[in-house]
């Protein structure tokens, strides 16, 4: 590996590179980032030319980082979270009455969110900076003690988010009673018809993306209820890996985000369908119907707070359904 100096090895790269180790989707950063795919492979190639390096092995599922990321993706991070951390103190300077909103939301919620949020925020003429990032199982304890402003979460029981701190304000935005099969675009179900029993019939990826239980999704529950055989191949998280991972493979999985549909347009090889009525009104007579909360601190004071949760709660009605 040669020298690296700052001229070599640019903060979009950085971003880029520390994006890529925790997505392993170059479609997802594109989008997330708002940078052109084809420049996002060009960071990536400078990168590699730098460390003298692959960084990352092309896999069936994304991109998956090797053992020398793994060593350059902590000191990338602290890099970047430096370089945030200058921009969010120059920030300060010039306009104190500016606050950076940290949100958190399911990754197929907050995809069309930051275009649609700086609209409103630009036509609204708000001094409001945000930073928008996945819902992971710590989000909770993060609004509690601050560190995030306002939290987006799917929840089947309102009792269990109030009960974790007197503190936190718990608002319904949206019953999630629909349901949106995800698989290869060659797949054979889609030549039969699409039941809950023909679902059950091939592996399923469960992908409990900003469940704030973490528990079994809705189809896996229906399925033990109903002693229904099914194949849980994999638990993943990240809507990223799981697009790559149901690529050219015989697994589906099952959201109830209508907003999947954005994500399928720039993800090729994938197909998304809405299952009938009758198949999801089936399911939630055996299961709870979901629902799309937003959480907050009742401490927080900030003065924009309440105009950009009113704000969110329009997005989330807009872009879901």
């Amino acid at each position: 590996m040669r020298d690296i100096s700052y001229s070599d090895l640019d903060l979009l790269s950085i971003n880029i590179l520390v994006n890529l180790y925790e997505n392993k989707s170059a479609t997802f950063v594109s989008n997330k980032l708002n940078v052109p795919a084809p420049k996002i492979s060009r960071c990536l190639k400078h990168a590699r030319e730098i460390f003298g390096n692959e960084l990352f092995i092309r896999k069936k599922y994304g991109l998956v980082p090797n053992e020398f990321a793994g060593k350059v993706y902590p000191i990338a991070k602290q890099i970047l979270e430096c370089s945030n951390s200058l921009q969010q103190l120059n920030g300060e300077a010039i306009a104190d009455n500016i606050h950076n909103f940290e949100i958190v939301a399911p990754d197929l919620v907050s995809f069309p969110f930051p275009k649609m949020l700086l609209t409103s925020i630009r036509d609204a003429g708000k001094d409001v900076n945000f930073n928008i990032s996945a819902w992971n199982k710590s989000s909770l304890d993060h609004i509690v003690s601050g560190d995030i402003d306002i939290g987006i979460c799917c929840s089947k029981a309102i009792d269990n988010l109030e009960s974790i701190d007197d503190n936190l304000a718990v608002l319904p935005l949206k019953k999630l009673n629909k349901l949106f099969l995800i698989c290869d675009e060659k797949h054979p179900i889609l030549k039969e018809e699409i039941t809950l029993e023909s679902i059950a019939k091939y592996p399923y990826v469960n992908s409990n993306v900003g469940d704030a239980e973490q528990r079994m999704s809705a189809f896996q529950e229906y399925c033990y209820r109903r002693k229904i055989p099914l194949n849980t191949e994999m638990d993943l998280n990240g809507v990223s890996s799981l697009f790559e991972y149901l690529r050219q493979t015989n697994a589906v999985a099952l959201l109830p985000y209508s907003s999947i549909y954005n994500m399928i347009n720039t993800t090729p090889g994938l197909h998304a369908c809405r299952l009938a009525e009758v198949e999801s009104d089936r399911l939630y007579m055996e299961v709870k119907v979901p629902t799309l909360y937003m959480i907050y601190n009742k401490n927080n004071h900030e003065a924009n707070l309440q105009w950009l949760t009113e704000k969110i709660q329009g997005l989330v009605h807009s872009a879901l359904h």
